[in-house]
């Protein structure tokens, strides 16, 4: 059984069903792997330790972006935002995190300081969610589930780095029944530079600011009173007056922003960006695949009639 095509070319209708039906199939199986296709790289994130640890201790994540070039780290869990907030900024833009520096195989290392959170007051002992997405497609994350305890009695200093000149707020909580507390400032080399001795409430809490009159570095303060078990630490980082500006950040080339993207003054040395949500890939709609099977058979059914009725 054969029909004639223009030209006088004869080709065998049964065999020419059967290419024009493999053909269909196969389109239709390209449109429907097409949104898998276009997912590209990956996102992953590990720490360092046992997943437990005290606010105020520091926290090591590791991880791979092979998704783009400009990964972010955020946290949610108990008393955060659904969408997650930077990890040094509790009080930051919903869905934003702290960029982290990418090593050019792709790896990265995030040093996580506890102790210099900007609103740490809302954490409270619980299970939270660290995540680690990139700029260019805020779609493909990789998260982890870490366990942080608040401690009892603390002190917390204002979240670093602070320029010289500046007042450091130093504020804790304390054992009941102390009436005041010691406070030492203290350099790398444990040289005591500055003593205040700040009254406690009768719920335990104490704040105190200070003139941060020292240079650039790392400094150490605690709190204690011979009638505490335990003397409370922290640390604080000073920087020279110009050792902390805003730069503009240019937007990665693929991602669609209503506005350009600029660097938020950020409480902790790493700075925090914005994050514009991407549209999610428009899935394949199973209608647009049975068009497309009844297109075929309608136009396989008309060069039937066609050869019938030549």
């Amino acid at each position: 059984m054969e029909f004639c095509l223009s030209g006088g070319w004869k080709m065998d209708y049964l065999h020419f069903n059967k290419i024009f039906i493999s053909f269909a199939v196969l389109c239709a199986l390209m449109c429907i792997m097409q949104p898998v296709l276009a997912q590209n790289g990956t996102m992953t994130i590990s720490y360092r330790g046992s997943g437990g640890y005290y606010l105020g201790d520091t926290v090591i994540f590791d991880g791979t972006d092979t998704v783009g070039n400009a990964p972010l780290l955020k946290i949610t869990g108990p008393n955060l935002p659904s969408l997650g907030v930077p990890v040094y900024n509790l009080d930051g833009a919903h869905g934003s995190g702290n960029t982290i520096s990418l090593n050019p195989d792709g790896s990265w290392k995030f040093v996580w300081s506890t102790a210099r959170i900007a609103g740490i007051d809302k954490m409270v002992t619980a299970r939270y969610t660290v995540t680690a997405f990139d700029l260019s497609d805020p779609r493909q994350t990789a998260s982890v589930s870490v366990f942080l305890k608040k401690p009892e009695f603390y002190i917390n200093t204002q979240v670093s780095p602070i320029m010289t000149g500046e007042y450091i707020q130093l504020s804790g909580v304390a054992e009941k029944g102390v009436t005041n507390v010691k406070i030492d400032i203290t350099d790398s080399n444990g040289k005591i530079l500055n003593t205040y001795t700040v009254p406690v409430s009768a719920d335990g809490f104490f704040s105190y600011e200070v003139r941060g009159k020292i240079q650039p570095g790392q400094y150490f303060v605690s709190a204690s009173n011979p009638a505490m078990k335990n003397t409370l630490r922290s640390t604080i980082t000073i920087v020279a007056a110009s050792g902390l500006t805003s730069q503009p950040i240019t937007p990665l080339p693929d991602v669609t922003q209503s506005e350009n993207l600029t660097a938020i003054p950020s409480p902790s040395p790493v700075l925090t960006r914005n994050v514009t949500p991407l549209p999610s890939a428009m899935p394949l709609s199973p209608f647009t695949v049975i068009a497309g099977l009844v297109f075929s058979g309608i136009l396989l059914l008309t060069i039937s009639t066609m050869r019938r009725n030549p």
